[in-house]
């Protein structure tokens, strides 16, 4: 369920980008496919690209979401009852803390890269 999330945010930042054009929509959807690959940003993706870079971005970040999806069900399973509302707001929680690292990972790129 968690990789498919991540595949959702993919898509939603491929079809912002076909629906919005110029850098406002490059930028909306640059930061969805970033939610969606969170070490596109450790492989210096930003700044370099290629697609070998591509597929270790998507095999590491498939591996990291299958991981986080594991945590989440393990915590949520600790419950008597639970549903997908129980294991929606346990993954958002957990997957807060991924997003705001992969966006830290964004701003220290740019920082690096003198931007500001």
């Amino acid at each position: 369920m968690a990789i498919g999330c991540a595949v959702g945010l993919w898509l939603l930042g491929v079809v912002f980008s076909w629906i919005v054009s110029g850098p406002k929509g490059g930028s909306v959807a640059f930061v969805l496919m970033v939610m969606a690959l969170p070490v596109m940003p450790i492989l210096g993706m930003p700044a370099a690209g290629g697609t070998a870079r591509l597929l270790v971005a998507i095999s590491s970040s498939a591996v990291l979401w299958w991981i986080l999806g594991q945590v989440v069900a393990g915590r949520v399973t600790k419950r008597p009852v639970v549903g997908w509302r129980e294991w929606l707001r346990e993954f958002f929680m957990v997957g807060l803390g991924l997003w705001i690292g992969a966006a830290g990972g964004l701003l220290l790129g740019v920082l690096v890269l003198g931007a500001f």
